[in-house]
């Protein structure tokens, strides 16, 4: 092979060993092994969901739709972003991806060339920061925590510069489960005035957000409208993960940038489950989503139960179905957190992630479980770490 060129540079950073492959390959060789580390959302889907997916196969064409999806769910997502929050996009200014990801990524390759930079706020997604470097950003990271003065402003303000292109938030957040107040996000629309940096947020855990906190779209903010590309989709609230269905919402000089772009990448998202989610979105009450909702605080207590029973430190998140935990007192400070992964592995046959995939700079003694498990999987997860 030695007279063939090389792979690219720009995807160096994906050909890392796979951390998350080696502890699924281990805890799937386990007889009672219990993977609470990718958030795979293993919950039923809502009923009518399926019927209309099988309903399209059986008797729907086949083809291609527009890139942008078919006009009736973008409809839907117009109508749902117009009744929850007040905003007001036209059809043509929403296009319908193969999964939240690519929304993302298509917005990447539209606005960002090599060289540019790219601001995240730590603990951040994986897939923001390895889809950032994939598009041949420098990537810079704003600390975040849970709580008042969670957002590290300083540091902010002196991350943006003249080659800032696109700060990211993904509220509610994966890993961290924070959730930006209206007031945040008002203050970062005070520091981005006269700056020509775009704002993309991530909202598909928008559904999951608990104890009184509220989702604001950054887009419903003065001054952040016209700048803003909303991220979102439906595998989390619909426990659809594998079905890869999501969508952005923008202004029509980017939505119309951008739809070309995903249009290269996938040409359209799947015809069935279009229509399916349509339906969904037209037919689900009100109810079947607050009712989602208090069934994720339910799990989320009995996980932060069984963490703090377990000798782990928590702080519950705001949003989200994920808790960061603080493994310090049951490991020590001195293991790493692969080797802390493992280990729990070894002692309980639970898998979780370790903190360095959302880290950049810092490896926090850190572990990352998720809750989007039947009930009887975290009661038996109580049992083990109790």
């Amino acid at each position: 092979m030695s007279e063939l060129a090389p792979l690219s540079r720009r995807t160096e950073h994906l050909r890392e060993a796979s951390i998350l492959r080696a502890l699924t390959l281990k805890v799937n060789e386990l007889p009672n092994g219990i993977n609470l580390g990718q958030g795979v959302c293993d919950l039923e889907m809502p009923a009518p969901l399926r019927q209309a997916a099988l309903e399209s196969i059986s008797g729907d064409r086949a083809t291609y739709t527009n890139y942008a999806g078919l006009r009736p769910l973008r409809e839907e997502i117009v109508r749902r972003m117009e009744e929850r929050y007040g905003l007001s996009y036209g059809v043509n200014e929403v296009c319908v991806t193969v999964g939240s990801s690519m929304a993302f990524t298509s917005t990447l390759m539209t606005l960002v060339d090599p060289g540019d930079e790219v601001i995240l706020f730590e603990p951040f997604y994986p897939y923001h920061y390895t889809g950032a470097l994939l598009a041949g950003a420098n990537v810079r990271t704003v600390p975040l925590t849970l709580g008042e003065d969670g957002i590290d402003w300083s540091t902010l303000e002196q991350a943006l510069n003249e080659r800032t292109r696109l700060v990211v938030l993904n509220t509610p957040s994966n890993p961290l489960g924070k959730v930006w107040t209206a007031e945040e996000l008002d203050r970062l629309s005070a520091l981005l005035q006269g700056h020509p940096a775009y704002v993309v947020t991530d909202e598909i855990y928008e559904d999951l957000v608990y104890d009184g906190h509220r989702h604001v779209p950054p887009a419903t903010r003065p001054g952040l409208h016209e700048r803003t590309i909303t991220v979102s989709g439906l595998s989390k609230a619909y426990s659809i993960t594998g079905w890869r269905l999501g969508w952005l919402a923008a202004p029509q000089a980017l939505s119309g940038a951008i739809g070309p772009v995903f249009d290269v990448l996938a040409v359209c998202a799947a015809r069935p489950l279009q229509h399916a989610a349509a339906r969904a979105l037209r037919e689900l009450p009100d109810s079947y989503y607050t009712d989602l909702c208090a069934g994720y605080a339910r799990r989320r207590k009995v996980l932060c139960d069984a963490l703090r029973s377990g000798g782990f430190r928590v702080q519950e998140p705001e949003g989200s179905y994920y808790v960061l935990a603080d493994y310090t007192d049951r490991f020590g400070p001195n293991i790493a957190p692969e080797d802390a992964c493992f280990r729990l592995l070894d002692e309980v046959g639970i898998a979780a992630i370790p903190s360095t995939i959302f880290y950049a700079k810092r490896t926090p003694p850190e572990l990352r479980f998720q809750f989007a498990v039947e009930d009887e999987i975290l009661d038996e997860v109580a049992r083990r770490l109790g």
